[in-house]
């Protein structure tokens, strides 16, 4: 099949913004120049800034785009939404550019093999299509630094070149475009700077590194155009399509979400066995554990080795863990044992629910997918279904394999209500798509040369199925991944993607929708405009309400938000102290004498109160039966949605118990004596319905009690000098460094450094109302039973009767809003500040309100 290719108003738009920005410049004719002996057709120089600029500034104008003030760099921004035809755009802008002005060199730079092979698969699939336009022949190729003669083509030939390589391939030093070659004058970089190609770069945000950008540079570029859906930072912006307006126009498919989620908000305590073995170094038993580990921001799944002692709470960072401590490993009979009394064999998983959720999504997918698919093929449409799987391992059956084996039995429970699947095997219809070394398939691949050979070729395989698969001869329609199908594939028949992967995955969402998002073809690759057929379903293992929000912040970080996006790269800003501490006022001074002061804190909890309280708490705790709840809903143009139907399934398998003695010891600290006096006034039914639910809320009971009893007494928490001062030139440098800084006149320096929106805004309001104020920064820190806390702003008012005041600002001034940990750090720095004398008040909205 041939796909067939049209002109859409949005491409011919951007296409134009591209070609519009050299209005004025003359058509250039390709002439030989001797370089070292060395014959270059290169691009000849075109327009000066000036009038480049103004072009600029016309485009964005048209565009409705914020104006550029100057030009920093002959680089352009190009900002369209997945699935809405990037590449088309720039391969015809390409074409366009040479028509017009003669420029004949140019060169597409990707992140990544997989994306190269896109962009090679789509300069084929274009050919036919662009050849039918223009009357001049074009040459295209991949850099291969094994054949340099394609190379030394491009460099001296005067027809149009088009060159697609990586970063990768020429951003080191000991790769051979670097190096001195024969038959070059030099090394073949330096031929190639000759000829100031024209740089294309596919997904610049993943090219922003120091290394990457001066390796760009090097290249000696007319000039870069930059298109991605998801830039870092935006280079002189040109012109953008967001996921709203492609959404409203119909340029990519409507996003339907079937969400499969546990109805308890924390985490089921998964832990899969999938090793135990005698480790070559120690000598001694260690187990592989399949855990969910914190990755920064995210909670990710991950394979962890384990040993004798060690804590899976401190190995993940993540505090379900709780409790789980490592008490023995037995090689001999291959069991992992936890002080909190689980035991578990290998293959054996901990916390069920993440299990029965992934059968749940693999049913719902197959029975949605066998439905559609009979519908469309009716409209000669072919539907295919996409899975995102979390190990590998989980789905050939040669190890674990519980995914396929699911699968085929669902797919052969429902085939026989459907003529197209009926006579069908379930092993005729799905094919996977894994990274495989000698030593078998694994999960994630590395940045290095073998492996990025590894990806070539997993990804060669896919792209010589795309368009088989749109074929209804091709019995596949079922396609199982785990990382290879990323940003550089896409198939425009994926009507449905299902995520048994972690729902916290390092893949991002847009990342996953991507995949599916383009408009549909029929069997002759005509494509479908129809909005009720362009719907891509996604089965999510999460909530729709937290599928939906993280959405909505990814398009929110890519600067996808109401507000105006940013046309230039942020720069730092620089701020100066304009006073030195002899001469600050008579009011700071008298404040920072009181504020420098370091204190230590004393304790003393009465054991009997303390017992009351947290009994009162746990009497409260309620916990619902675990359920899988099953929600339909549809994320509309303003990314949120809304959810259609809804329903609960009941779960089917025995949980064991964990331990609640020794959790709430290991996490609390408190002794087992008196641990067990209080739970034993407690009723227990809460923790044996839901001990997930029951754990988290039953610690949140022991700690909130401290927290109050050390706060609202007088003798609970006391603070003391220690003798030590903080030194003001160390709290407050000569000059303040950084990208967020608000110009101010009454501030310590000329510009105040400002954390977030609130604090950005009490300091130009702080500028109007008050006599002087100062931003405290992270480094003016007060001991707390919770680690160090920081306030935002010393003040001084106006009138001096008023006084002078430390200041923690808040979006909110309801108490109940804060964070459990951020209310009472809050409390104790109360007590600190009432300790030295100085008013301090918190959860200020408006600096009015002081």
């Amino acid at each position: 099949m041939q796909l067939k290719y049209t002109n859409q108003p949005h491409q011919t738009k951007a296409i134009n913004s591209i070609v519009s920005l050299f209005q004025g410049q003359s058509r250039q004719v390709c002439e030989y120049d001797i370089f070292d002996g060395e014959a270059v057709c290169g691009n000849g120089y075109i327009l000066d800034d000036v009038a480049i600029l103004e072009n600029l500034q016309r485009v964005q104008r048209e565009n409705a785009i914020e104006e550029s003030l100057m030009l920093q760099s002959r680089d352009f921004s190009v900002e369209m939404e997945t699935g809405t035809g990037k590449t088309y755009v720039y391969i015809k802008s390409i074409l366009e550019l040479y028509e017009k002005y003669g420029w004949n060199k140019y060169i597409i730079i990707t992140p990544s093999i997989a994306i190269r092979e896109g962009v090679l698969s789509s300069l084929d699939s274009m050919k036919a299509h662009f050849s039918a336009q223009y009357k001049f022949p074009y040459d295209y190729f991949e850099y291969d630094s094994s054949k340099l003669g394609s190379l030394k083509h491009f460099i001296r030939d005067d027809g149009l070149q088009i060159m697609v390589m990586t970063i990768d391939s020429f951003k080191r030093a000991n790769t051979i475009l670097n190096m001195t070659q024969e038959g070059f004058a030099g090394t073949p970089k330096e031929s190639l700077q000759k000829t100031n190609p024209i740089l294309i770069l596919d997904e610049p945000q993943n090219m922003e590194s120091e290394l990457s950008k001066t390796s760009i540079a090097e290249l000696n570029p007319l000039f870069t155009l930059r298109f991605s859906a998801t830039h870092k930072n935006y280079y002189n912006l040109i012109y953008t399509l967001t996921p709203r307006e492609a959404l409203a126009q119909g340029l990519v498919k409507q996003i339907d979400v079937l969400a499969l989620s546990e109805n308890q908000t924390v985490n089921d305590t998964y832990v899969n066995v999938l090793k135990i073995e005698i480790d070559k170094k120690s000598k001694r038993p260690v187990a592989t554990l399949e855990l969910i580990v914190k990755n920064k921001d995210e909670f990710v799944t991950k394979s962890v080795k384990i040993k004798g002692n060690d804590s899976l709470k401190d190995k993940t960072k993540n505090p379900i863990y709780s409790g789980f401590i490592v008490n023995e490993i037995n090689a001999r009979e291959m069991f992992i044992q936890f002080e909190n009394g689980l035991c578990l064999e290998v293959s054996q998983i901990n916390g069920q629910v993440k299990r029965q959720i992934q059968e749940q999504q693999i049913t719902e997918a197959i029975a949605m997918h066998m439905e559609r698919y009979e519908v469309l093929k009716a409209k000669n449409i072919k539907v295919l279904s996409l899975f995102f799987i979390d190990r590998v391992a989980n789905f050939l059956a040669e190890e674990d394999g519980w995914m396929q084996r699911h699968f085929c039995q669902e797919f052969d429970r429902l085939k026989v209500n459907y003529e197209s699947f009926k006579e069908i095997e379930a092993s005729d219809v799905y094919k996977y798509y894994f990274a495989k070394r000698k030593s078998g398939y694994i999960d994630d691949l590395k940045n290095n040369d073998s492996d990025r050979k590894l990806a070539k070729k997993t990804y060669d395989l896919i792209m010589k199925e795309k368009e088989k698969l749109l074929s209804f001869e091709e019995k596949t329609s079922f396609i199982f991944s785990h990382s290879a199908l990323k940003e550089g594939w896409d198939n425009p028949n994926v009507f449905f993607i299902t995520t048994l992967n972690d729902t916290k995955s390092e893949m991002k969402k847009r990342q996953i929708l991507g995949r599916g998002v383009r408009l549909a073809v029929d069997k002759f690759g005509n494509r479908v405009e129809d909005k009720e057929i362009n719907r891509l379903t996604v089965v999510a293992n999460e909530s729709f309400d937290a599928f939906a929000k993280s959405l909505q912040l990814e398009y929110e970080a890519s600067g996808v938000s109401e507000s105006s996006m940013p046309n230039n790269i942020k720069k730092k800003k620089v701020a100066t102290r304009k006073y030195a501490e002899e001469e600050l006022s008579n009011e700071f001074r008298a404040l920072w004498k009181k504020l420098k002061s370091k204190t230590i804190f004393e304790l003393k909890l009465d054991e009997e109160r303390y017992k009351e309280k947290v009994i009162r708490k746990l009497q409260e705790i309620e916990t619902r039966e675990q359920k899988i709840v099953r929600q339909f809903g549809t994320i509309e143009d303003d990314i949120y949605g809304y959810v259609a139907e809804e329903k609960s399934y009941g779960l089917n398998f025995e949980q064991t118990l964990p331990d609640l003695v020794s959790l709430i010891e290991q996490e609390i600290g408190l002794t087992r004596k008196m641990i067990i006096e209080i739970l034993g006034e407690v009723d227990l039914k809460p923790f044996i319905r839901n001990s997930d639910s029951y754990i988290k809320r039953a610690l949140e009971a022991f700690d909130d009690a401290k927290h109050e009893i050390l706060t609202e007494t007088t003798d609970g928490i006391a603070y003391k000098e220690n003798g030590e001062y903080y030194e003001f030139i160390n709290v407050f440098p000569d000059v303040l460094e950084g990208y967020d800084l608000e110009d101010c006149k009454r501030g310590l320096y000329d510009a105040e450094q400002w954390d977030s929106g609130i604090e950005k805004d009490f300091i130009g309001c702080a500028d109007t109302h008050f006599k002087f104020f100062a931003k405290l920064p992270k480094r003016f820190k007060i001991k707390t039973p919770l680690g160090n806390y920081s306030p935002d702003f010393a003040v001084i008012k106006y009138d001096e009767s008023e006084g002078t005041f430390v200041v923690e600002t808040k979006g909110s001034e309801k108490k109940s809003e804060l964070r459990g940990h951020e209310k009472w750090q809050i409390a104790y720095a109360k007590k600190h500040f009432k300790f030295l004398d100085v008013q301090y008040r918190d959860r200020v909205t408006d600096c009015k309100a002081l």
